[in-house]
């Protein structure tokens, strides 16, 4: 669980958009998200995850969203990465 304490906030009250938090995960090689729905706020999500973890190698998003999603993933494929063998692979 995410020490929210040290924000100084309630956990309900901070966005993925204000956490400027650097956190390191050396030894995350592989995550999922699920229910994808391409909000802001998830795309700033995999933007965070991506520059704090030097070790991913797989990124498997899982696309749940109405929206149209062409811009989107156009936006999750530029975002700058910490490790440079990470791969974005999006289900439908």
């Amino acid at each position: 669980s995410f020490p929210w304490s040290i924000l100084g906030r309630d956990e309900d009250q901070v966005g993925i958009q204000g956490l400027n938090l650097q956190l390191q995960m050396d030894h995350l090689v592989m995550a999922s998200v699920n229910h994808f729905g391409g909000l802001d706020c998830e795309v700033d999500f995999v933007a965070k995850l991506l520059s704090w973890a030097p070790a991913l190698e797989e990124l498997k998003i899982d696309w749940k969203g109405e929206m149209e999603c062409s811009m989107v993933l156009a936006k999750l494929l530029a975002l700058p990465r910490a490790s440079t063998r990470a791969k974005v692979i999006v289900t439908f």
